[in-house]
């Protein structure tokens, strides 16, 4: 199942693309019209608060694998070199563990707030601006057609949602 999604900007557009879909065999519970920003994150998959934690997770996660790579460096050579027990290297080492969690988390942080904002932009200011938004749902064998039909239609940011 694929969901097909796209912005009309006018319901006379909605009304012509809805009874073209139903001349084409697509029932009518397949076809919804989502008209709020919260309903068009859950259409997409992407809530933001979702998308920026997994980002600043993922962030923190690789940053303390790389500064802990450093870090071990940084403490074998620290011990060997400078003649300091083992206790001073698991402090470097921890150090820099906790160091690449933060920056890579922040980092995360910032890139996962443009990631969310990115995939939701275009059909959430285009239904602030008055534009409708289309959704149907297509199983596998009609998927081309239906695809060719709204794209006749028009249809701003046409897009296939993988289910």
């Amino acid at each position: 199942m694929k969901t097909i999604i796209g912005l009309l900007d006018s319901e006379a557009a909605i009304d012509t693309s809805i009874l073209h879909l139903k001349q084409a065999g697509i029932k009518e519970e397949r076809i919804s019209l989502p008209s709020t920003p919260e309903a068009i994150h859950q259409l997409l998959r992407c809530d933001p608060v979702c998308v920026v934690k997994n980002y600043t997770v993922y962030g923190a996660a690789i940053g303390a694998a790389i500064y802990a790579i450093f870090g071990l460096v940084a403490a074998l050579c620290q011990c060997n070199l400078l003649q300091y027990g083992q206790i001073y290297g698991v402090g470097t080492f921890l150090g820099g563990v906790l160091a690449g969690g933060f920056i890579g988390g922040f980092l995360g942080l910032l890139v996962g707030a443009g990631e969310a904002e990115k995939d939701s932009h275009l059909y959430v200011h285009g239904i602030l601006a008055g534009e409708k938004m289309i959704s149907v749902e297509v199983e596998e064998e009609g998927f081309q057609q239906i695809l060719q039909l709204l794209s006749a239609e028009n249809i701003l940011g046409l897009k296939v949602i993988q289910a």
